[in-house]
């Protein structure tokens, strides 16, 4: 039911962005010192999206993979922690006294 209501209202904030883009389709013009883009308003607010979508799924990406080695780091250990408990208890216990 929760996933209902949340695709309805991604789905409704789809429908209005794209009628305030159909709205506000002015022309403006991006200066970048080295060179000049000229577009509607909705394709700079597009391109700005996808680009910060992909450069925070990049930043996400390496904290996967940095915690994604430290589980297989940790795990290692703790399989040779738990080797050496079962030799452990293999081994009788000496009294040299």
């Amino acid at each position: 039911m929760f996933r209902i209501i949340i695709f309805l209202i991604t789905l409704i904030f789809i429908a209005l962005s794209i009628t305030i883009s159909m709205l506000n389709s002015e022309i403006i013009e991006l200066n970048l010192h080295f060179q000049k883009y000229s577009a509607p308003i909705p394709m700079f607010l597009l391109i700005s999206f996808l680009l910060g979508s992909f450069l925070a799924l990049l930043f996400f990406l390496s904290a996967y993979i940095k915690h994604k080695h430290e589980n297989i780091t940790l795990r290692k250990t703790v399989k040779i922690k738990e080797d050496e408990i079962d030799s452990m208890r293999k081994n009788p216990l000496r009294d040299d006294h």
